[in-house]
């Protein structure tokens, strides 16, 4: 997924990919992976290169807001023009868990070449089903280990898509 990082006026293009709490982050040509987790007072405590430190983040929409050692960071969805239209880059390959909850099923399993619209997983949370379905046509290359059953933490990989 392309996204833009402004940090004051200047303007950087990255690549920001998330599984689970562990992200690695393109800026240019350097590479750098991290892990996060959420603090009950809303702080982020991020360890990016083996260093720690604390942020404050918020989400609206296809934008996240960044405060990090007296910085502000603004990240967003790159938008790029084709035949004249507008459309937004979206990574379709990697769905990860939009609840916490209980795994019910995986219906397919690694390797497998699945359909946009087909059912991949099922979870549940209070009492209700929530069936992840592919985003596109595509090979199932990663799917969760965890076993059904189990519990499912929100933004946890669910599955990865690779093409065909």
């Amino acid at each position: 997924m392309a996204d833009i990082l402004t940090i004051g006026s200047s303007k950087y293009n990255v690549k920001l990919r998330r599984t689970g709490s562990n992200f690695t982050i393109d800026v240019g040509d350097e590479i750098s992976e991290g892990h996060f987790s959420r603090k009950s007072d809303g702080r982020l405590e991020i360890i990016l290169n083996g260093n720690r430190t604390i942020a404050y983040s918020d989400k609206k929409g296809n934008e996240i807001y960044v405060h990090l050692n007296g910085i502000n960071y603004f990240i967003t969805k790159k938008s790029m023009r084709v035949s004249g239209q507008i459309s937004e880059e979206v990574s379709d390959d990697v769905v990860l868990s939009p609840i916490t909850g209980k795994l019910l099923d995986k219906k397919v399993e690694d390797g497998t070449k699945v359909s946009k619209g087909e059912v991949i997983i099922i979870l549940e949370a209070m009492k209700m089903e929530h069936r992840l379905i592919s985003p596109r046509d595509g090979i199932l290359s990663k799917l969760t280990l965890v076993d059904i059953g189990g519990q499912v933490k929100e933004g946890e990989l669910m599955f990865e898509l690779e093409d065909e």
